[in-house]
């Protein structure tokens, strides 16, 4: 969304409260029809949102503020696809309102020149700001900006939904994230879907994502934060065939999973929900991958027993961006290196 001459990418809402405007990544009407975890909460994370923008002027001030949080709070700074140098390109947002201040980098014209020789696919023109894991307050901004020109951004896009694995919980920063990870093999635009601890795939969610026309193709994680819902197991195995049928009458790429590798308990019954999500959605037009096919290393499992490390997320990166280049994508963006 456009807001205060910048886009927001990945935003569907702006929301004030008393600390700023939170962002939400999803419309607050489909978000009054979830679970109170992902209305109220997890729908305001911004792991996959951006503010993204062209400065008018020589340089810019945004204004933020962080909610408190376990993990440190870290905005890193793009020009495009490169990342910024060290005067511009990792700023701490804590508590207290905190100032980032940025300039384009007196190479500009050389960073464009690169750019275009290696015909990378966002324009350094276009400033992005990637946001943090936690829930970040935007204050506002001194300095003149716009929104970046359509031609700064991809025109195709890859959308990704799931928990926190998706999310991005452990791995560390956006840009190690594996929707970041996948939409950048492909050269791609991404939209991070992940809710922590509240992917329920609960139909009006399956609705929003096929509602949605920005997108080219799709991955969908099912089922690890089912595992203590007080939901039978008759219940999920419904809600399953429910998301899946309104998931596969679309007609563009969706690739879907169940729980990947995990060194937890409740082991017997994630195995039953791993069989519910296989048999619900092979047969159909989705392309199913089993979630141990992409991540199997108990290694790669951090010392929560249950999210993958940065090893464990670049395996799942790296293993269905292979499995997307040979199934269903257009052949316009296979062949690129991966």
């Amino acid at each position: 969304m456009i807001f205060d001459q910048m886009e927001f990418h990945n935003v569907e809402a702006m929301v004030w409260e008393e600390d700023g405007y939170k962002m939400s990544r999803l419309p607050r009407d489909v978000a009054k029809q979830l679970d109170q975890g992902i209305r109220d909460n997890t729908s305001f994370l911004s792991t996959g949102v951006e503010v993204r923008f062209r400065l008018t002027g020589e340089e810019v001030k945004l204004h933020f503020r962080a909610a408190p949080d376990e993990e440190a709070q870290t905005a890193l700074i793009f020009y495009g696809s490169i990342q910024g140098g060290w005067q511009y390109s990792a700023k701490a947002i804590g508590e207290k309102e905190t100032v980032i201040t940025v300039k384009y980098p007196e190479e500009l014209g050389k960073l464009e020149a690169i750019s275009k020789q290696a015909k990378l696919p966002f324009s350094p023109r276009m400033v992005r700001i990637l946001l943090p894991y936690g829930t970040c307050h935007y204050l506002g901004k001194e300095g003149d900006t716009e929104p970046p020109h359509k031609s700064d951004a991809p025109g195709e896009c890859y959308l990704a939904y799931g928990s926190s694995i998706t999310h991005g919980g452990m791995a560390l920063m956006t840009p190690w994230t594996y929707p970041f990870q996948i939409a950048c093999k492909f050269g791609m635009d991404y939209i991070n879907q992940g809710y922590a601890g509240s992917a329920f795939m609960e139909k009006p969610m399956a609705e929003y994502i096929v509602s949605r026309k920005d997108w080219t193709f799709a991955s969908v994680e099912m089922g690890i934060n089912m595992l203590n819902n007080p939901l039978s197991d008759a219940a999920y195995e419904q809600r399953i065939k429910e998301f899946i049928e309104i998931l596969a009458a679309d007609s563009r790429p969706v690739f879907v999973t169940d729980i990947f590798t995990h060194n937890g308990e409740k082991q017997e019954r994630t195995e039953l929900f791993r069989d519910i999500v296989r048999k619900h959605a092979e047969g159909t037009n989705l392309i199913y991958t089993p979630g141990k096919q992409l991540l199997c290393n108990p290694e790669y499992i951090s010392a929560d027993m249950t999210h993958p490390t940065r090893e464990g997320i670049a395996q799942i990166a790296e293993r269905w961006s292979e499995i997307m280049q040979r199934q269903r994508i257009p052949d316009r963006w296979k062949n690129r290196g991966i």
